[in-house]
């Protein structure tokens, strides 16, 4: 009878395999590392893109019950917080804010005026690997609203 023998950690292995789990670790960690830092990327893509757009939704209602400028509703934007951590450190620019357009006014007659907010923001790779893929890619949030009667 032909008895299978057991094989321990110790038995050395089989000729010509000795560094294939070398090799196989040489290929494949590269691309799983490549995998892991683009999904990193796009998680702070997505964040930042979420960020943008509830500030944006912010500003919007903002700006619909008051009157208000475009510097107004930067100053409302920067004191409230509303784009936390959005920008980069390898970033010299905050998210551009628009109004437009630049004043809303109280709705006095309908049908009201209708006005649009809009952040942008150029998003640069956080890990120098991923810069070919994910450099300078354009995020934009935008609302449009109809102004509300105020002050009536």
């Amino acid at each position: 009878m032909n008895t299978p023998t057991p094989t321990t950690p110790g038995t050395s292995p089989r000729p010509g395999q000795a560094g294939s789990l070398t090799v196989e670790m040489a290929l494949v960690l590269p691309i799983l590392l490549t995998l892991i830092l683009g999904i990193i990327e796009l998680g702070n893509i997505l964040r930042i893109q979420t960020t943008l757009q509830s500030a944006v939704g912010k500003i919007a209602h903002y700006a619909a019950t008051q009157e208000t400028s475009q510097a107004a509703a930067q100053n409302f934007m920067d004191s409230q917080g509303l784009v936390p951590g959005v920008q980069q450190a390898d970033s010299q620019e905050a998210p551009l804010l628009t109004l437009s357009p630049s004043t809303t006014s109280s709705c006095k007659e309908t049908p009201c005026a209708p006005f649009e907010v809009s952040l942008e923001y150029t998003y640069y790779a956080m890990t120098y690997p991923m810069k070919p893929f994910f450099d300078h890619i354009k995020l934009s949030a935008s609302a449009k609203k109809m102004s509300e009667a105020w002050g009536h």
